[in-house]
């Protein structure tokens, strides 16, 4: 418990120097750009989407921890939406952002050891716990469409992106850590 807190407090401090948010000012534009054209439908169904738009949450999570990622998934999806609103607004897909957020900076930030290995421990969770189940609840809200259809598209939608946001995770982060004065913690 104190190990959650201390990366609570440590994320915290990140944003109150001007180069944390600056940082996260520069990944929520970066996630709002991205979620507008970086989505890419699969044929198994329009509602199973691949895009780009997590990538700026994830460095936000190994830069700034889980305040600074919870911020840029939250309000990356308040912002895209209110710049290009489709439908009514739905806070269960800002809920998804800030959960997204949360488990990226909790397994991301502040690493020591095993960086590939916190990047797929962080998708699984992510697919499991939001994208899968949150995802199809938050459809058959909105648009009534059969849970568990939705579920089993949302899950061949998981399975294919692991591998793709799990490498471009990987190969941004390792980026990092050759950029001088934005280097993820454990490297400064």
């Amino acid at each position: 418990m104190n190990y959650l807190i201390a990366k609570f407090k440590n994320s915290t401090k990140e944003l109150s120097t001007l180069q944390g948010l600056t940082i996260c000012g520069m990944l929520l534009a970066l996630r709002v750009v991205l979620g507008y054209f970086s989505n890419i439908s699969l044929s198994i169904t329009p509602n199973a989407k691949v895009g780009f738009s997590f990538l700026p949450i994830a460095i936000a999570g190994i830069l700034t921890g889980p305040v600074g990622a919870m911020i840029v998934g939250g309000l990356g999806d308040l912002i895209s939406y209110f710049l290009m609103p489709m439908g009514g607004y739905f806070f269960g897909w800002t809920l998804n952002g800030i959960l997204v957020g949360l488990l990226y900076g909790l397994l991301l930030y502040d690493y020591e050891k095993h960086f590939l290995l916190r990047i797929i421990i962080a998708e699984v969770l992510i697919g499991l716990l939001v994208e899968i189940p949150l995802g199809s609840l938050w459809l058959l809200i909105q648009f009534d469409k059969a849970f568990w259809v939705m579920a089993g598209t949302r899950g061949i939608k998981t399975l294919i992106a692991i591998p793709i946001e799990t490498i471009l995770i990987l190969f941004f982060g390792s980026l990092l850590t050759k950029i001088p004065y934005i280097k993820p913690k454990t490297h400064r």
